[in-house]
């Protein structure tokens, strides 16, 4: 855990070098204070004169004002350069991992829990880092320095209090380890009770309506009733067990050092000044040993979370091997030769979902997708956009082969309108909605996009214009006005190809005739895959109709060449007029 944490924490290693060094140096000085009345003991025995007591004084105020300048160098240290900077690393490595994984790692992960993972493993991070920072490394400085002189006036004093250390860092390591199952079993409690508690919030209009609230509730109980019961048993080895043990140690330690004082007392060997330095460093190092193994207990509660989190980020991040960053001639073409894809391991008849499927989408050309759910459509922009990866088959964009292309730059020469409940709006303006993948176009810009998406007059209307807020996931909008939103965006983007999957699904007929009479506007220069079930929406529109149904293309050619074939899209012609 300790290794993990390190090496999640690399670009602050020198800063804790740092802090281990004014650590040392603000604890030497406190153990000045600890030498204080033994001190002035040892003046007030030797007679001294009234001068020497006002120098004294002075001397302390000196001293007391470097020891507080020092204390705040070490407070501003933990909070300037670690505390917010680590926060801050922490997050933006979270959120760059998001960014880097392919859609493939974020279908096996609920981003619920990532989303959990990530916020509960930064702050438990920060925990175990100001634990270190502001008690346990103050603590390990101050019990070496406190050492040293008691080698000196009690050496045995000083081996008594170093096995008892041991013994007690031995109790609290093993104790910890003992507990770790516990705590990993709580920490599965939390993550599913971050997913139930994001689902219940996202769902609360179908809770309400089918008045499930109750059900839910109970649900969330029986995890919390898990949660204390893990932890139940993690303290109840704590308390009865492992505290036990280390309470005999201490006490037994005590007697054994009152012993030695006593013998030395009688011997001559020790003096009344120096037996009270002792005493306070010795009590200062047993303070030391709770404090030891307290903050060894709360580091160890936060590492579950932490471990997490370092294990999140350590993930391998897909490796980009194309090279082909831009090629010369505009529009681009596609070609789909022999590919075969399934979605979850290696490609096998039964579970792909494309088979043998060729397509080809001449620069320029607008191509139609048509045929019954699960056909393997969608799959289509999936596979060419290499969201998802085909196993078999060769894929190619602008004459190059997509697994050649920077995985970057082939996205950038795509833009897309999903199906409707695909379509993700921002809780933004609608203008930022718009203008998110062009976040430097003009309202001039923008506005034209919206006209030609159909929703401009819509917008124009509203009280705030272009700058209303739509909400969380665009909850004040329609899922019409959505996806005219989304159409806007992929027209303001202006890339080489446009992919419509359904992209007038959830609008109604007078606006989808709108979006129509517009289209040989937006699609001009333009390769284009369009994937509709409304066949009306391509029938005017598409050079090529490919008709699909179980992933393989069946037919293929223009409205009226399959609608004389008289096979499924004939048959799908008739049923929709």
């Amino acid at each position: 855990m300790i290794k993990k944490i390190w090496s999640l924490l690399a670009p602050f290693h020198r800063t804790f070098l740092v802090f281990v060094f004014i650590a040392v140096l603000y604890e030497t000085v406190q153990l000045g204070n600890s030498y204080v009345i033994s001190l002035v003991v040892t003046l007030f025995g030797s007679g001294i004169a009234p001068l020497i007591w006002i120098l004294l004084i002075l001397g302390l105020l000196v001293f007391d004002e470097i020891n507080m300048r020092l204390d705040n160098a070490f407070d501003w240290h933990i909070i300037a350069k670690q505390s917010h900077p680590i926060f801050r690393h922490l997050k933006l490595s979270a959120v760059s991992k998001f960014l880097k994984m392919n859609m493939a790692w974020h279908h096996k992960h609920n981003s619920g829990t990532l989303v959990g993972k990530v916020g509960d493993g930064v702050w438990k991070t920060l925990e175990i880092v100001d634990v270190m920072s502001w008690e346990f490394v103050p603590t390990v400085v101050q019990t070496v320095i406190s050492l040293i002189p008691l080698f000196f006036i009690s050496p045995w004093v000083a081996l008594i209090a170093i096995v008892t250390f041991v013994l007690f860092a031995w109790l609290t390591i093993k104790g910890n380890a003992e507990k770790e199952p516990f705590r990993a079993k709580r920490q599965d409690f939390y993550e599913e009770e971050w997913n139930k508690s994001i689902a219940s919030v996202q769902s609360v209009e179908t809770n309400l309506m089918f008045g499930q609230q109750d059900r839910l509730l109970e649900d969330q109980a029986k995890i919390h009733d898990g949660i204390i019961g893990e932890a139940l048993k993690e303290h109840r080895l704590g308390v009865f067990k492992y505290n036990r043990w280390r309470i005999r140690i201490l006490t037994v330690a005590r007697r054994i050092i009152l012993a030695i004082w006593i013998l030395q007392l009688t011997q001559g060997t020790l003096t009344i000044a120096a037996l009270i330095f002792v005493s306070v460093l010795v009590e200062r190092l047993f303070s030391s040993f709770w404090r030891f193994a307290r903050l060894l207990d709360r580091a160890a509660q936060n590492s579950e979370g932490a471990k997490r989190l370092a294990d999140l980020l350590g993930e391998e991040e897909p490796l980009e091997t194309g090279t082909v960053r831009e090629i010369s001639g505009q529009p681009l073409g596609i070609s789909l030769q022999d590919v075969c894809f399934a979605y979850d391991g290696d490609y096998t008849e039964e579970d792909g979902a494309l088979h043998d499927f060729s397509l080809e989408v001449e620069p320029g050309q607008i191509v139609a997708l048509v045929g019954p759910s699960g056909a393997g459509k969608t799959t289509i922009r999936k596979i060419v956009t290499r969201l998802a990866r085909c196993q078999k088959g060769l894929i190619q964009v602008g004459g190059v082969d997509i697994n050649d292309w920077d995985g970057h730059q082939l996205l950038e020469q795509f833009s897309y309108v999903p199906q409707g409940d695909d379509v993700y709006i921002f809780d933004e303006t609608i203008r930022y909605n718009i203008a998110f993948p062009c976040p430097e176009a003009t309202d001039e810009e923008v506005e034209r996009a919206a006209k030609l998406a159909g929703i401009l007059d819509f917008v124009l209307n509203l009280k705030d214009g272009f700058h209303t807020q739509v909400g969380e996931r665009g909850v004040r909008l329609s899922g019409g006005q959505k996806q005219r939103v989304a159409l806007a965006r992929a027209i303001l983007a202006d890339r080489p190809i446009l992919i419509l999957d359904e992209a007038t699904s959830a609008v109604d007929a007078i606006t989808e005739n709108e979006i129509q009479t517009s289209m040989r506007t937006i699609l001009t220069g333009k390769t284009a895959i369009v994937i509709a079930h409304r066949l009306s929406t391509v029938w005017g529109l598409a050079n090529k109709i490919v008709v699909m149904d179980n992933g393989k293309k069946v037919e293929e050619g223009t409205h009226q060449q399959l609608v004389l074939q008289n096979g499924l899209y004939a048959k799908m012609v008739s049923l929709q007029t």
